[in-house]
């Protein structure tokens, strides 16, 4: 444990920025924190506690994962996704959006999700599970919300608490509803951060997140014997780039330290 504390300070004392960390591993080994409760812009990390609502809606029958719903002309949006590069007039069930949202980090299939289920019910939802600093105020590509303060924010330690509740199965749903998460996070597409240095086999759920100055990478990271939860979040960059390579680096020490402490105690 002390030498992860090491390696990380080491890592962090290169950042630019400010940084939010919490590590913590499944069998209780590895907590590491740094700065766990200052709060940052979500960007697209907000993205895991739509689909969270998402999936609680549905597990109580007020969504049906299979319906289907077409994607006109004035609900695209830009940034990042696929759906923006269709044409419009695609039907996808509520699940294929879920899924575009989470590994594709679609701002179109967020916005339209968002439609479903509103902003209110997802920060009801997020309060429910003792997630306090975590708050959605703005949909994605809002330019004019955002000029107005109106941004979406969360902590280290909510996102953090968020991805072990679903590892564990702690939110209040049947188990194959957290299983149908841990899936779909599990088939990322955006693997620059964490992943980056990892083993092509290694097994990380997760969510990432961008903004201009901001880089963020979040979720579960599967290990041969175990799992630990990584939630690191950095803003006031001086170069993203900077913040790509660091959340890389950071994820190489996280995974070699546990294949050390593996090999350790046998």
């Amino acid at each position: 444990m002390e030498s992860l504390c090491q390696n990380m300070h080491a890592l962090l004392a290169k950042c630019t920025g400010r940084w939010g960390i919490v590590i913590t591993s499944k069998d209780g080994r590895m907590h590491f924190e740094w700065n766990p409760n200052m709060g940052f812009p979500a960007a697209s990390m907000i993205k895991v506690p739509i689909m969270v609502s998402i999936m609680m809606q549905a597990a109580v029958g007020k969504l049906d994962l299979e319906n289907r719903v077409t994607v006109g002309d004035e609900q695209i949006t830009g940034g990042a996704g696929i759906l923006k590069d269709l044409s419009p007039g695609h039907s996808f069930t509520i699940e294929e959006l879920v899924t575009l949202m989470i590994i594709l980090s679609d701002n179109t299939a967020t916005n339209v999700l968002l439609d479903m289920i509103s902003m209110d019910q997802v920060n009801e939802t997020m309060a429910s599970l003792g997630l306090c600093s975590t708050i959605l105020q703005r949909k994605m590509m809002d330019f004019g919300a955002a000029e107005q303060g109106l941004e979406n924010y969360t902590t280290a330690a909510d996102m953090a608490r968020l991805f072990t509740a679903i590892e564990e199965g702690n939110i209040g749903l049947p188990e194959r509803w957290n299983a149908k998460m841990v899936d779909i996070l599990r088939r990322q597409q955006i693997r620059d951060k964490l992943p980056f240095f990892l083993p092509e086999e290694t097994v990380l759920a997760h969510k990432t997140g961008t903004l201009p100055g901001v880089e963020h990478d979040g979720g579960i990271l599967y290990y041969p014997g175990g799992s630990c939860v990584v939630s690191v979040f950095s803003a006031d960059l001086a170069a993203n780039h900077e913040g790509l390579q660091l959340i890389a680096s950071m994820g190489k020490c996280i995974y070699d330290h546990m294949i050390g402490e593996i090999e350790i105690n046998g």
